[in-house]
C-alpha cells in the first residue's frame, strides 16, 4: 500500500483527536519510546555541539582517545578522553556540559583535564566492547556493513532499566534523513555486551523532493518484528530535522501506524482502518 507524503495534510487535526482514544497499554508504550527517542536525540545533540566547540579550539586530535555523552541530572555532558600511551588512569582531556533543554554552543561549560569518574571509566569500556563488536561480530554472529559516505555513530545510555548502547547511521553527505541499518546492544550489570538487535534491515537516506513542494510528513515502513516507531528514528527524525523539515513522520506497520509529529514531540499509534479512514478523508 502506498500513500502520497502530501495527501496526509489533515492528519495532524485527526490525530490529536484520536491521542485521546489510545489505551493505556498504548499509552505506556508510546511514553517509552519517547523517553527512550528524546534520550538519545539529547546525548547525540551533545556530542554532535561539543565536537564542534572542541574543534574550534584546534586542539591535537592525536591526543585523544575517544569521546562519549552521558546523562547527569538535568544536564548532558560529552568527555573527551586522553589517548593512553602508558597503562594508567583514564583521564578526560576536554569536558563540556550543557543544560538537558537548551543545548547549545551559549550554554556550554567547559572544564580542564581531570581524572575520569569510575561511571565515565565505565561508559568508556561499553564504548570500546561496542567498536570490538563492529569490528569482530562476535555477538551478532555477522559483519556489521554501513552503507557508502556513511559511519556509524555510537551512543550510550546507562540510566533506566539496564545499560545499553545504540549505533545509528551517521551520513557524511549534507540534505539527508538516515533512517534504518541500526542496532541495540545490551549489556550486563558486570558490563558485558549479551545481546545485539538489529532495528531496521536496510537504510534508508530519506531526501526532499526536486522542486518547491511542501512537505507535511515523511514516511517509512516496517517488519513485523518492530510494528512500531523505534527510538532511533525518534533520534534521528529530531537530529535532522533541518535536512527533512517535515512537521510529521509516519511508520507504516502490518497492524499499527505510528504517528510522530516532530514540532509537538507528540507520538500516536493508529490501527491500519483508523489511519486509512483518516487517509480517504483527507484526499
Amino acid at each position: 500500500m502506498k500513500y502520497s507524503l502530501l495527501a496526509v495534510a489533515l492528519l495532524s487535526i485527526c490525530v490529536g483527536q484520536q491521542a485521546a482514544a489510545q489505551t493505556p497499554k498504548q499509552q505506556a508504550l508510546g511514553q517509552e519510546i519517547m523517553r527512550e527517542g528524546l534520550a538519545l536525540y539529547e546525548s547525540e545533540r551533545a556530542s554532535w555541539v561539543a565536537s564542534d566547540l572542541l574543534l574550534a579550539r584546534k586542539p591535537d586530535m592525536s591526543t585523544l582517545g575517544g569521546y562519549f555523552s552521558y546523562a547527569d541530572g538535568d544536564s548532558l555532558r560529552t568527555v573527551f578522553v586522553g589517548r593512553n600511551t602508558t597503562p594508567g588512569p583514564l583521564t578526560v582531556a576536554y569536558s563540556f556540559s550543557f543544560p538537558r533543554l537548551a543545548i547549545e554552543p551559549a550554554t556550554a561549560r567547559q572544564q580542564g583535564p581531570r581524572k575520569a569518574s569510575a561511571r565515565e571509566q565505565k561508559l568508556y569500556a561499553m564504548r570500546e566492547a561496542v567498536e570490538e563488536e563492529l569490528e569482530s561480530g562476535r555477538v551478532a554472529h555477522a559483519p556489521y556493513q554501513f552503507p557508502e559516505n556513511t559511519r556509524p555513530n555510537i551512543i550510550l545510555l546507562d540510566q533506566g532499566p539496564s545499560t545499553r548502547a545504540y549505533v545509528l547511521v551517521g551520513p557524511q553527505e549534507g540534505g539527508v534523513l538516515p533512517i534504518g541499518n541500526d542496532f541495540l546492544l545490551r549489556f550486563t550489570a558486570a558490563g558485558t555486551l549479551q545481546k545485539v538487535e538489529r532495528l531496521h534491515n536496510s537504510y534508508l537516506a530519506m531526501r526532499l523532493p526536486e522542486g518547491s513542494q511542501t512537505i507535511r510528513a515523511g514516511m517509512h515502513s516496517h517488519l513485523p518484528a518492530h510494528p512500531y516507531i523505534t527510538p532511533t528514528d525518534i533520534c534521528s527524525l529530531l537530529l535532522y530535522k533541518d535536512s527533512f523539515p517535515a512537521p510529521q513522520h509516519i511508520v507504516m506497520g502490518r497492524e499499527y501506524v505510528s504517528v510522530f509529529d516532530l514540532e509537538k514531540q507528540q507520538l500516536t499509534f493508529l490501527t491500519q482502518k483508523e489511519f486509512d479512514k483518516m487517509y480517504r478523508s483527507g484526499k
